[in-house]
């Protein structure tokens, strides 16, 4: 009987495993060799991790907290959400948090539970607040995210189908826009024009072209470039609503954010804190030059929305915001100016 035994406890263990293999979600992507979890470690405290399916796909978003380092009032953080996507991880929500930040994050069901920090001069409070997906959360590409029909377009654009303005701001990292003027590329710049007006807390720029070390190595990268974020201040004569680029033809204004980066395939940050953003524009400073080809690369570009607590709390009422008109924006479309050139033999 000892046999018949043992060979029924073995059978009952084989299909407990088999059992809980089902029942278990998938394994866990390795998202902390994403470039978006890097380069937020690498400039900010990561305070907390969850992972859940938050949109109900069957697939797991991996949410990430993180505030400022240093230890002062009003400290800013975000929550950025990563998504398995085509084999690699995505950023599919990024939010950043002004003037407090979020002590934990986690994802239950179709929420994402945050307690959230304030530091003042009177010390610090805690508060939780639950944001719904569907109705205070919309990832990157659906119709309700802020960023949804974001019009890119660049000054010049390589004749190659690769590396279109638009493969800036569509997840994946192995696409890139690359210039097509003569020379080096410096003075060459990329422009997005949001669809409504925008608070923008980050800029996140992926220089080069890292789609293989050989690429990143033989096309030119960003050294320097700057940044100019208009808003609709910036844009509309407060008297008359006159657009002062469309109507006058003055072309963009606003604060200018100057960036630089490292001879490395590493996606940076960048302070924005700018509200009612209607247009941004790139401008290409100086390139560290490639072993082979003269044309500058920018992987992607990343924005993190900005809430303010105030903002936060009429998000949560379900009070919408008045929008003042911007400017009008049409599908996303490359322009092609006298300086495109023609795609490089071998690529």
């Amino acid at each position: 009987m000892a046999p018949v035994r043992n060979f029924l406890q073995a059978a009952l263990v084989v299909e407990l495993l088999l059992l809980c293999s089902r029942a278990a979600p998938a394994e866990e992507a390795d998202y902390k060799k994403s470039p978006y979890y890097k380069a937020i470690a690498l400039s900010y405290r990561i305070t907390s991790e969850s992972r859940g399916d938050l949109d109900g796909d069957g697939v797991y978003e991996q949410a990430l907290a993180y505030r400022q380092a240093e230890e002062a009032m009003a400290v800013s953080g975000g929550v950025m959400v990563l998504s398995e996507r085509a084999g690699s991880m995505r950023l599919v929500w990024h939010a950043f948090f002004k003037g407090f930040f979020p002590r934990q994050v986690s994802i239950s069901g179709r929420t994402l539970r945050i307690d959230f920090s304030l530091v003042s001069d009177q010390g610090e409070s805690n508060f939780e607040r639950v944001l719904e997906y569907g109705n205070h959360i919309f990832f990157r590409n659906e119709k309700n995210s802020p960023f949804y029909g974001v019009k890119i377009t660049s000054s010049s654009n390589l004749k190659k189908s690769a590396v279109s303005p638009e493969s800036v701001f569509d997840g994946d990292l192995r696409s890139a826009w690359a210039e097509g003027a003569e020379g080096t590329g410096v003075g060459e710049t990329l422009t997005f024009e949001f669809s409504r007006p925008v608070d923008l807390g980050l800029i996140g720029v992926l220089p080069g072209n890292v789609s293989s070390k050989k690429d990143w190595l033989e096309n030119n990268r960003l050294h320097r470039a700057d940044v100019t974020v208009e808003t609709h201040a910036d844009r509309f004569d407060t008297g008359t609503d006159v657009d002062l680029d469309r109507d006058l033809g003055l072309g963009l204004y606003g604060d200018i954010v100057e960036m630089e980066f490292a001879n490395q395939p590493v996606l940076k940050y960048f302070s924005l804190e700018k509200s009612q953003v209607i247009s941004l524009e790139i401008k290409i400073r100086s390139v560290l030059l490639g072993e082979r080809h003269d044309d500058t690369y920018i992987a992607e570009v990343d924005f993190a929305e900005m809430f303010d607590r105030d903002r936060l709390e009429k998000l949560l009422r379900g009070e919408k915001e008045p929008a003042p008109p911007a400017a009008k924006v049409e599908p996303s479309t490359v322009e092609k100016t006298a300086s495109d050139s023609e795609e490089e033999e071998g690529f």
